[in-house]
């Protein structure tokens, strides 16, 4: 037949009855092994039934009953007649029905009335009876293995069921009885876990799996706000015993353990969020953790371990164990550069939550130096990362610009694509958000904008032209956003039928005027900016030219002189006509002393000199017997006998 018709015919009261009858007759007659058998088949089809058949008349036929007292048989002692015959024993197929009916409980615990049920038959206080160290025993000797199985199940079952009746939770003493087994899941003595089953994954040899389930169900608990369940915790030393959760792990690389951090960070966010005295018994080995797991190498991010998961744990937890009470010492051990490296390194999707702990930080005036004095990757400064961060979140809205980061259409400056083809709706409701407004929670353009403003638009560090266009658009932001609320204001007085009376009308004419001329004069700086970066360019390039100009002066004087006394020594002419012009220049270049008009001036040139060159008094020449210097030269006596050349001196 039609599959979808099948839950329909199971829900129906015939077919419901028809199940109930038939399980609690194995119930109370099954004792061959088939009957066994056959009753944990017809608890499997109850299981399907929970799990498909919401609308089934479960409670009314009393089969909700029934499974509450199976499920409690062993741990909670029970006169109803519909359990005469019946004993849980450690055998396996006891063992595979009572995972099966917890299994099904927990399913239909979200209802109210059936919940009722189940806690008046004892359901909550069979759970509670498993959680325990393992060292104890079960009023039925399971074995090691059944047991661990069952516990580890019974922590899962408490961990959707605690929350829903805390009064039979703390009537069972689940805060102390939880307290107590993570102390001893924390404890470094050998245990054989088992590892069995779902729920025991990753446990193997190690307590990893009962400290996994303790962790999860004490977050269960705290996340329903109950203030005496969460003071009664704490009197019991929570937090210690986490801290010490968290040391055992931070080097950890597992995926269990670093699921094991991530719920911990969570409960001491939860627990410290509204409490100063918790928020110091965090104190300074819980701000040194954080740090650790903040400081992840950005290549585990996408090994799928859960270092994802860590991060955003971390981070929350800066907000509500670090922010205003610890925050000294953040600042101290240096968390804002670690912040800001998170930041740089860190996906996208994690980018808003981070910016926005910064942001937190930043309300205290001594965190804005460690931002300014932080440099990143390639020396690049904090202006420069979240100035990079608004170009990459425009580009994802799809706002106008162009190559150079300038705004192309001024009467929308900030819109994107999305708010630029939505159209405002007649009659909306007072209290529901623009897109405009809509627009600061969805991307983190006002948190850049609110970390620049504590910053300071002046007096930065030396940015590009790019990021110079970028930040006199942002530094304008919050004058365009208004605008923006202004006209969409204007667009629904128009959508429905309103006319403001005459001064109104002015006012909102001058406001529109306003907002135009507001973009108009930033779109003409950034046209400044850009002319200016070119006219930079161009005396750049311009003084590159002369360089090279030079150089090619230079090269081209060296050439000619080269080819000068090539000529000279190849061309007797071009000798003389050169050595003409060196005595010429030596005369005009000689000052006639006073009263020296009547003496006689000998010419001290040699007439048979071949050079052109300006000689000196001296020359050097080698050694030799017989010299070879023709006359007028005298040879000198040698001046040391160890020197292998004498001087010679021109008469």
């Amino acid at each position: 037949g039609n599959p979808e018709k099948v839950p329909d015919r199971f829900e129906t009261m015939t077919c419901v009855k028809s199940l109930y009858a038939t399980f609690c007759h194995f119930v109370q007659k099954a004792k061959t092994k088939q009957d066994l058998q056959l009753r944990n088949d017809v608890m499997s089809v109850t299981q399907v039934l929970v799990s498909h058949c919401p609308k089934a008349h479960l409670l009314e036929c009393g089969f909700i009953k029934i499974l509450a007292l199976v499920a409690t048989n062993s741990e909670v002692k029970t006169t109803d007649e519909l359990m005469k015959g019946f004993s849980m024993k450690p055998q396996n197929d006891d063992f595979e029905l009572k995972k099966l009916v917890w299994t099904a409980l927990i399913g239909l615990c979200e209802k109210d009335a059936m919940r009722q049920v189940m806690i008046d038959e004892g359901l909550v206080t069979a759970l509670f009876d498993y959680v325990k160290p393992n060292d104890s025993v079960c009023s039925v000797e399971w074995t090691s293995a059944q047991y661990e199985e069952l516990q580890l199940q019974a922590l899962s079952s408490l961990e959707t069921l605690a929350p829903l009746c805390l009064e039979e939770y703390m009537k069972g003493h689940g805060n102390t009885r939880l307290i107590l087994l993570l102390e001893w899941a924390c404890n470094q003595c050998d245990f054989g876990g088992h590892g069995n089953s779902f729920f025991g994954e990753g446990g193997y040899q190690t307590r990893r799996a009962q400290l996994r389930y303790t962790v999860r169900v004490l977050l269960a608990v705290v996340r329903t706000g109950n203030e005496n369940v969460v003071q009664d915790l704490c009197d019991q030393g929570l937090i210690d015993s986490l801290i010490v959760v968290l040391k055992k792990y931070k080097d950890s690389d597992v995926p269990i353990e670093l699921g094991i951090l991530s719920n911990t960070l969570l409960i001491l966010s939860v627990v410290c969020e509204t409490d100063s005295h918790r928020k110091e018994m965090f104190g300074d080995e819980g701000v040194d953790l954080l740090l650790k797991f903040l400081s992840v190498d950005s290549d585990k991010f996408s090994t799928g371990l859960g270092y994802h998961k860590l991060l955003l744990s971390a981070v929350n937890a800066i907000w509500c164990c670090v922010s205003f009470m610890n925050q000294d010492l953040f600042l101290e051990r240096g968390g804002i550069p670690t912040l800001l490296d998170l930041l740089e390194k860190c996906p996208p999707s994690m980018q808003n939550l981070v910016l926005g702990a910064l942001l937190d930080l930043t309300e205290d005036p001594r965190a804005v130096p460690h931002v300014v004095t932080w440099r990143g990757k390639g020396q690049k400064t904090a202006v420069s990362l979240l100035i990079e961060l608004w170009r990459q979140e425009e580009q994802a809205m799809g706002v106008k610009r162009d190559g150079n980061h300038i705004m192309i259409d001024p009467t929308s400056p900030l819109q994107g694509i999305e708010q630029q083809m939505s159209e405002v709706s007649a009659h909306a409701l007072s209290s529901t958000p623009t897109l405009a407004i809509l627009d600061v929670a969805d991307n983190m353009r006002a948190k850049i904008y609110a970390m620049l403003y504590r910053i300071g638009f002046q007096n930065l560090p030396p940015i590009s032209t790019k990021d110079q266009i970028t930040l006199a658009l942002i530094e304008n932001y919050l004058d365009f956003k208004v605008g923006e609320v202004w006209g969409e204001i204007i667009e629904e007085l128009q959508v429905d039928n309103v006319t403001p009376i005459k001064s109104d009308r002015e006012a909102l004419r001058d406001i529109q005027n306003i907002i135009t001329a507001k973009s108009a004069a930033v779109k003409r700086h950034q046209l400044e900016i850009l002319e200016r970066e070119c006219q930079v360019e161009l005396e750049d390039e311009k003084e590159c030219y002369q360089q090279i100009k030079f150089n090619f002066k230079q090269w081209e004087q060296q050439n000619t002189s080269r080819i000068n006394f090539i000529n000279k020594t190849s061309d007797y002419e071009t000798l003389q006509i050169s050595k003409q012009r060196q005595s010429s220049l030596a005369e005009k270049s000689r000052q006639e002393p006073p009263g020296t008009a009547d003496t006689v001036e000998h010419n001290t040139l040699l007439k048979m000199l071949t050079t052109t060159v300006h000689s000196g008094r001296h020359i050097n020449v080698p050694l030799s017997d017989t010299p070879s210097i023709a006359s007028p030269h005298k040879i000198l006596p040698a001046i040391s006998p160890s020197r292998q050349e004498r001087s010679v001196v021109t008469q």
